[in-house]
């Protein structure tokens, strides 16, 4: 049985939490989550290191966070992606790796209208 790879730098991490929280809004899914959701959602365990790279995240300005008040509770935060996330996914240009033979031979950009 092959492992799952589970180690990943933090660019990595932040851009593995950036996609999953497009996902989530391109499909209607949830437009905010917990630190413990999305954890879950990329195969980790919950813990204070991933915490504190939501929190860079926020102070980057990649994500907002909003604090929530449930009944009965200690208050939660919650994540969001930052406006700047949602809408430049649209509209930048898509970069096309062109092979042959299994060697990388050209790239080509296109504009998405």
């Amino acid at each position: 049985m092959v492992r799952k790879r589970k180690a990943y730098r933090r660019s990595q991490r932040k851009q593995q939490v950036i996609k999953q929280l497009q996902i989530w809004y391109q499909n209607d899914y949830a437009r905010e989550a917990t630190s413990h959701r999305i954890a879950k959602a990329l195969d980790l365990t919950p813990s204070m290191h991933f915490i504190d790279i939501l929190n860079e995240m926020v102070s980057d300005g990649d994500l907002e966070v909003r604090e929530v008040h449930k009944p009965g509770r200690f208050p939660g935060k919650v994540y969001l992606l930052a406006h700047s996330h949602i809408i430049t996914e649209k509209y930048s240009r898509r970069h096309i790796s062109v092979k042959s033979r299994g060697q990388a031979v050209g790239q080509l950009e296109l504009p998405t209208w």
